[in-house]
Order: C-alpha cells, then sequence, then structure tokens
C-alpha cells in the first residue's frame, strides 16, 4: 500500500463535467505534491467519469454513487474515503490558488487546527467581482467553508448533516466556534460564485443554515447570546428578501457583487496572473452545462 498523503483534497460533484478540468490543473499548480484528490461523484450524467479518466493522473481517487444523494452524503463519503493527514474542501466549479496548500502546511506545523481564508469571488468572464473575507471577530466566527483546510480526524467527527442546501453550516459553525484556527485575510481560492447559485437555491441555503444554527445552539457549540440573536434574525429577514427574487433569477445573479466583503484582503498580481492564465487555458465555462453539485 502507498503511503498516505500529506493532504487529501475532497470534491463532492453533480453534473459538473465542464469545470474539473480546470480544478485539477489547480491542484497540479500548488507548491506542495504530495496529495490526493478524493472525487465523489453524486451520479452526474455528463461524462464525469470519461472526464476524471482523460486526467490520468494516479493521485485522483474517483468513487461514484449510483443515485443522487445529495452534497451532505456525498461529502461524508469523501471524509472517509480520505487519507490524507489533513484535508482540504474543494469544490468542482471552483480552483485554488498555488500558495494554498503551502499556507495550510504552515497551520498544522504550528499546531493549528484548521486553516481557512478570503477567497476572489469570479463570473464566467473570470472577471474579479470582489474577495469575501473570514469573520474572526464577529459572533458566530465563520469563514467559506470552501476555504477550510483541517485536521482529518476533527473534520470526520464534526461531517455533514444530509441536507441538499447550506449543508456546510455544521462544519464551517463547530470548526470556527471550537477549534483554534489560521485565519487567513490572503485570499488563497477562486469561487466561480454565478455557477450555481440562484434565488430558490439561496433561499433553501438560509432556511437549512437557520436550521442548523439552532441546532448547534441547543448543543451548545454557539453560545446563547445577543449578538447571535441578532446574527440569526438577520439571517432570517435576508431569507424572507429573496422571495421577490424567486421569479427573476437573473437579477438576483446581478446582486452578488454586492455581497462582496471589501474588508478582506486584496488579491495581489501574482493571484491576477493565476486567475488569467486559467481564463487563457479554459475559456469561458457553458453556463448551460451546469447543474449544482
Amino acid at each position: 500500500m502507498k503511503t498516505a498523503p500529506a493532504f487529501s483534497f475532497i470534491t463532492a460533484t453533480y453534473q459538473c463535467a465542464a469545470y474539473l478540468q480546470r480544478c485539477h490543473w489547480s491542484l497540479t499548480r500548488q507548491t506542495i505534491s504530495d496529495w490526493e484528490w478524493v472525487v465523489v461523484d453524486d451520479a452526474s450524467t455528463d461524462g464525469t467519469a470519461e472526464l476524471i479518466a482523460r486526467l490520468g493522473d494516479a493521485r485522483i481517487r474517483y468513487h461514484r454513487f449510483g443515485k443522487n444523494q445529495g452534497r451532505g452524503v456525498a461529502r461524508n463519503f469523501a471524509l472517509q474515503q480520505a487519507r490524507g493527514r489533513w484535508l482540504a474542501v474543494q469544490d468542482a466549479d471552483d480552483f485554488s490558488l498555488p500558495g494554498r496548500l503551502a499556507r495550510a502546511d504552515e497551520a498544522r506545523a504550528q499546531g493549528f487546527d484548521f486553516l481557512c481564508s478570503a477567497l476572489v469571488l469570479i463570473d464566467y468572464d473570470y472577471r474579479v467581482t470582489g474577495v469575501r473575507g473570514v469573520s474572526e471577530h464577529t459572533q458566530p466566527r465563520s469563514f467559506p467553508h470552501a476555504t477550510l483546510c483541517g485536521e482529518a480526524s476533527l473534520l470526520r467527527a464534526i461531517g455533514y448533516p444530509a441536507h441538499r442546501w447550506a449543508e456546510d453550516q455544521t462544519m464551517v459553525l463547530t470548526m470556527a466556534n471550537t477549534r483554534r484556527g489560521r485565519w487567513c485575510q490572503e485570499p488563497l481560492y477562486a469561487y466561480h460564485e454565478n455557477a450555481s447559485i440562484g434565488p430558490v437555491s439561496a433561499f433553501w441555503s438560509q432556511h437549512y443554515a437557520l436550521k442548523q444554527w439552532r441546532t448547534l445552539t441547543r448543543q451548545g457549540v454557539l453560545p446563547r447570546s445577543l449578538a447571535l440573536g441578532r446574527a440569526r434574525l438577520a439571517r432570517y429577514f435576508k431569507m424572507i428578501g429573496l422571495l421577490p427574487f424567486l421569479p427573476f433569477p437573473k437579477a438576483y445573479r446581478r446582486t452578488l457583487a454586492l455581497r462582496a466583503n471589501h474588508g478582506a484582503g486584496a488579491i495581489d498580481e501574482a493571484g491576477r496572473v493565476f486567475i488569467a492564465e486559467c481564463a487563457r487555458r479554459f475559456p469561458r465555462p457553458d453556463a448551460t452545462a451546469f447543474h449544482g453539485s
């Protein structure tokens, strides 16, 4: 048996074949090469299996469900299959910037339980529409789930609820509020925001996020406080505010850039060069080919 890698990227994917080659290319550009990529295909019918085979990378460990079961189930399966000492979340339609694993390795060596970071928001044409940061000094603390790198046993112990939306909230809130993390305001990840989001999925994401907040408060993971109550109420009103957008998904997507957190560290020149190279190699993806993950 081969020696276990230092890192495992874990990806739950559904109908994302149009993005997987780009995603893999970004992993091969990491400054640390001791990794595997655990891909769990949630019953895609878009040629995902064939594309993975064409990549020809022995570091890819591909698993396919015969029936679609949702991201929560797929992510949990990926957690169990991963062999790395640290795991890095990697969504299929996004890509990592080259220094991500190096920063995670520094955090691991310094005794942190996890690394999270800001991320760059991009659209279909690779335009940078904003930077979303981490919320280390708010209540509750939070960060973009896609940027999570953490100690494998901790992530497995937390796991993901079997929701089809916002299944990442339990993981994010538990890690952020109970574990020692390295909070990095430097963007280490590019998030293709308008690839999968729409008002319907956003509405249900808010609903299931609130459900998990209530559960974590009852369990004592989140404190009972006025600040947390206000945060929950703000999320509730945000969910209600999505209702007028339900018949107008294009109008909703035009508002996404307004959500960017400009308090995060700006992307540097090296990051912009990498995104430009990515755009050159992988021209504008076909938006009609994307069905979510």
